[in-house]
């Protein structure tokens, strides 16, 4: 069953979003396999602030490419290498110097073991769009005779332009604080969108090779006619070293060269705890997997590989068969979440791997510890860790361009935020929220990991802080499992670890998207439970809509609304206080199944009443109402949503109402629906099926809601839209 998410996705919304476009919190235990299409902008968004540099050329070959017994170049025949390139009378274009270039480099063993190939005209058919930078570095025993990029196998990437204009960013003149601002090394001003354009391009090289690969870091190299600069490429940070002429210093380039071809694999970037399976380990995988059913998880199209991992809580070392994976990351910073099925070479068992980069800030708990605790007290549906730990024990594989922050050469001072390679295997594998088959299978599935939230406040203290569909699953036997607890946060812990707000964008209570300082409640996360289950009903069952709406309409007003203020952070929730205190939805939208439509809207109301609650008319926050609707805010202790007790009876209730009451055949399926945005005055949308009717009209409060949160913010209004991303502001 298809992703609504992901059908949104693929339209041409803004490109702008009040997060990272990864995939990190839809971390399925699952089958489903995450795909969406990526602009360059998306790519260039999700790196904005994370550019370190310009690092000077001979500290990142001293820090990054360090190797010993290196004889030094001879002192004729180096000098002028390059020169010829640009001293050509006749005018060469731009693909004739790069395959002068190529050549320079392939030729004299000067790049031993390796080998440059143009591929500028050949993209890798399997990456997510047509990428193909114009240079890949391949081994040199790579068939590479039809010169396709090949982002499963190449070691390198570069960019060859021949204008020293072309350069992405601007080195500064002078030594002045002043002058190192990054905004003034990375060039982001106005006129300047075909340089954004091209740092997003590389990006995404970066972002598809990390994803393919089992990566510690990257290198690429960016030439610029006579000029080049030298990158790295982690998840914290991008490392760019400081512009230089490789004409008239051609030693520099030549020895980056040298240097790579002897160091090792982990230096060059490889993590060297994955290595390919050999074809016994490979049989008995494939067994494991036919027996349960997921034998298209070994394909050509992925190798299959044995990963290793590190259990920190027993200091040993298990090894698991992987091949086809069921997220891979698409941006190239934060968590970078791959997910597995994967089999365990000892016991044959087929379990759920989840390898990611941790935030390793301080106060930042590990998954694992959290699962191990939730297990520990007997936490109702949540999944039973098996091992965990980091990458080759603790914190041997952490990013390296968060140790260069305070170098003095850096430019600004933007946040980054330190991330070390971390691995956890739980014992179940499960599949998608969407794969349900019934109006009461989803509602009992949201009730089960609505369980465990309350069981984990209740018994260990501990807070989720990202209830999405991303989060929710259902098991073999048909019930509900609550995921990715690496977000969640220990109650009795007052200090911010970070700050910002966490969870999924479209799943976010309407206050928390309101003010992005707020902190994360209990009801939060409640009301996120109610989203959850309004949104897959919206998107999957069967109702019928007042004729001068859409669904679009709809999803967009509740979903994918967003405010960007002047300090960069977003703001949102203007649709869904509106839809909430004036109950629209079951006002517009009948739900087939009567006992659904009467759970949604009385869950409507709970939420309803603890809006008002928290934001009474007279206060300075309040909301405002029309005249028809109750104004007067009920006391705490008749609050519904004060704590789990009566959402959880009401659920309940409704689960336990004969069968007559539940649809006996329904039949399941995802709507088509066109999310729209305004930019500028001016509508915009793309149609992911259905065309849309009309903007949902906004009534009298939500106008005055917006009207002053836009007053405050002075920002322009857009709409979000990604493939359930995770939002932790404090990131970045």
């Amino acid at each position: 069953m298809c992703d609504p998410d992901q059908q949104a996705a693929t339209s041409s919304l803004s490109s702008s979003s009040p997060v990272k476009r990864t995939v990190d919190s839809s971390i399925r235990h699952s089958a489903t396999r995450t795909s969406t299409t990526r602009s360059r902008q998306d790519d260039e968004d999700d790196v904005r602030e994370t550019w370190i540099g310009p690092m000077p050329v001979v500290d990142f070959l001293a820090e990054f490419m360090q190797c010993d017994g290196l004889e030094p170049l001879p002192e004729d025949g180096v000098d002028d290498v390059f020169s010829e390139m640009w001293a050509s009378e006749e005018p060469l274009t731009e693909n004739m110097l790069l395959e002068q270039f190529v050549g320079i480099i392939n030729a004299e063993e000067r790049f031993p073991g390796f080998k440059l190939v143009f591929t500028g005209n050949n993209p890798d058919k399997k990456a997510r769009t047509k990428l193909r930078p114009d240079v890949c570095v391949y081994p040199a025993d790579h068939d590479a005779e039809d010169k396709r990029t090949d982002f499963l196998k190449l070691e390198m990437f570069m960019e060859f332009k021949k204008s020293p204009g072309a350069d992405l960013f601007r080195d500064p003149s002078g030594k002045s604080e002043s002058q190192k601002t990054y905004e003034s090394f990375v060039v982001t001003g106005h006129g300047e969108h075909a340089k954004k354009q091209r740092r997003g391009q590389i990006v995404g090289y970066a972002a598809e090779a990390c994803a393919k690969q089992h990566r510690v870091h990257l290198f690429s190299i960016e030439i610029t006619g006579p000029f080049a600069r030298l990158f790295l490429w982690d998840r914290s940070a991008t490392v760019v070293t400081a512009r230089f002429n490789y004409c008239d210093q051609p030693r520099l380039l030549l020895d980056f060269f040298r240097q790579f071809s002897r160091i090792s694999p982990r230096a060059r970037g490889r993590d060297t705890t994955v290595e390919e399976a050999s074809d016994e380990e490979t049989q008995v995988a494939r067994a494991a997997f036919e027996k349960e059913g997921f034998e298209d998880r070994l394909d050509k199209d992925h190798p299959t590989m044995k990963m290793n991992v590190h259990d920190e809580a027993s200091s040993t070392t298990h090894s698991f068969i992987i091949g086809k994976p069921e997220t891979e990351p698409l941006s190239m910073i934060g968590r970078a979440t791959k997910a597995y099925v994967a089999v365990d070479l000892k016991t044959t068992d087929v379990i759920f791997l989840k390898d990611s980069w941790r935030v390793s800030a301080p106060g930042m708990e590990k998954e694992g510890h959290i699962l191990r605790t939730l297990n520990e007290a007997g936490v109702r549906n949540v999944p039973k860790l098996l091992c965990s730990g980091d990458v080759e024990g603790d914190g041997a594989q952490q990013t390296k361009s968060y140790a260069l922050i305070a170098k003095e050469w850096r430019c600004g001072d933007k946040a980054i935020t330190p991330h070390t390679h971390y691995r956890q295997v739980v014992n179940v594998v499960a599949r998608s929220i969407y794969t349900f088959t019934s109006s009461k299978q989803l509602v009992q599935v949201i009730h089960d990991a609505f369980h465990a939230h309350r069981d984990a406040v209740e018994k260990c203290r501990i807070l989720h802080r990202d209830i999405s569909t991303g989060n929710i699953l259902i098991t073999k036997g048909g019930r509900g499992l609550l995921i990715d607890w690496d977000l969640s946060k220990d109650m009795d812990k007052t200090e911010a670890r970070q700050l910002g707000r966490t969870g999924t964008w479209l799943f976010m209570s309407a206050r928390l998207l309101e003010n992005p300082g707020k902190v994360h409640e209990i009801q939060d996360d409640m009301e996120s439970f109610v989203h959850v289950l309004l949104y897959v009903a919206l998107c999957y069952t069967s109702h019928t809509i007042a004729a001068h709406l859409s669904l679009g309409d709809i999803i967009t007003r509740l979903y994918y609304q967003a405010t960007r203020l002047e300090n960069g952070s977003y703001a949102g929730g203007d649709g869904k206080s509106s839809v909430l205190l004036h109950r629209s939805v079951t006002k517009h939208v009948q739900f087939s199944c009567d006992t659904m439509h009467d759970l949604i809207r009385i869950l409507l109301i709970y939420v309803r009443e603890w809006l008002i609650f928290c934001n009474p008319p007279d206060s300075p926050r309040g909301l405002d109402l029309v005249e028809d609707e109750e104004q007067t805010p009920c006391p705490l202790d008749r609050i519904r949503f004060r704590d789990h007790n009566a959402m959880d009876n009401l659920i309940t209730k409704a689960l336990a109402l004969p069968d007559s009451r539940w649809p006996e055949k329904e039949v399941v399926t995802l709507h088509t629906f066109t999310v729209t945005k305004k930019t500028s005055g001016k509508k915009r949308s793309s149609t992911s099926g259905t065309s849309s009717k009309r903007s949902l009209e906004l009534s009298e409060s939500e106008s005055s809601i917006s009207r002053k949160r836009r007053t405050r913010a002075r920002g322009s209004s857009l709409s979000y839209h990604s493939h359930m991303d995770s939002i932790d502001e404090g990131h970045h």
